[in-house]
């Protein structure tokens, strides 16, 4: 019995799967938001202390020069703007507050009160940052296709190595295969995510994009080719 309902939620979860990873990358992206933004006021505070406001500004000038489509990317900068502040009324108010027009809802009241008397400036930045992390996840998408089609050329050679490997009589490797497999998983990718969402600073993403992927398709000939499996 305890075995069925073992098989039941397996087959649930694999059912589920696309909601599951959905999720998961939902969840994820909002730390690393709290995250950018975060790191947004911590340099205002330090580095841009003349101007904050326009030094987020000149980053987000920054990011949008080197977007191959610049109207996605601004989608995305639109999108991540509207689940921190749009919803919530924040830019609603904020914008009245700017014209010097009385609030027009209560929610907006306690914004005045709360938010734009004091903590005007570091609102703008966060709101600048929240703009800044759309249109960097906009770039990550345009550049993942590229990505993945240099990581299938490898593990397709790597794949090719492995079949000789076998014909040849050498044995694979789970020890170069498993170390390969943290490095990709849980360093590379995620580590060079969060760098390029998260630091308030100027990237140029040809510069960070290639040698990335060049390591990261090495870990995937290195998995490909000493896969233990039979496959």
């Amino acid at each position: 019995m305890g075995r069925n309902k073992k098989g039941d939620s397996d087959g649930v979860r694999e059912f589920f799967w696309v909601l599951h990873l959905g999720f998961d990358l939902a969840l994820w992206l909002a730390v690393i938001s709290v995250l950018s933004v975060g790191a947004a006021l911590l340099a205002a505070h330090y580095w841009w202390h003349a101007d904050p406001v326009a030094g987020v500004e000149h980053l987000l000038g920054y990011y949008l020069a080197q977007t191959t489509d610049p109207a996605l990317a601004r989608t995305c900068a639109d999108g991540a703007y509207w689940s921190w502040f749009g919803w919530t009324g924040i830019d609603a108010a904020a914008r009245e507050f700017a014209l010097g027009l009385p609030a027009s809802s209560a929610m907006g009241n306690i914004y005045r009160h709360t938010l734009f008397t004091n903590l005007y400036q570091p609102l703008t930045v966060a709101m600048m940052a929240m703009k800044l992390f759309g249109v960097r996840v906009a770039m990550l998408a345009m550049a993942a296709p590229a990505f993945g089609m240099a990581l299938a050329a490898f593990l397709a050679d790597g794949l090719a190595g492995r079949h000789i490997r076998r014909e040849d009589g050498a044995n694979e490797s789970a020890t170069r295969y498993h170390r390969a497999k943290r490095w990709f998983t849980f360093g590379m990718i995620p580590l060079t995510a969060i760098i390029w969402l998260v630091a308030p600073v100027r990237i140029p993403l040809v510069g960070l994009f290639l040698p990335v992927t060049g390591f990261c398709a090495l870990l995937i000939w290195n998995m490909a080719k000493y896969y233990k499996k039979y496959v």
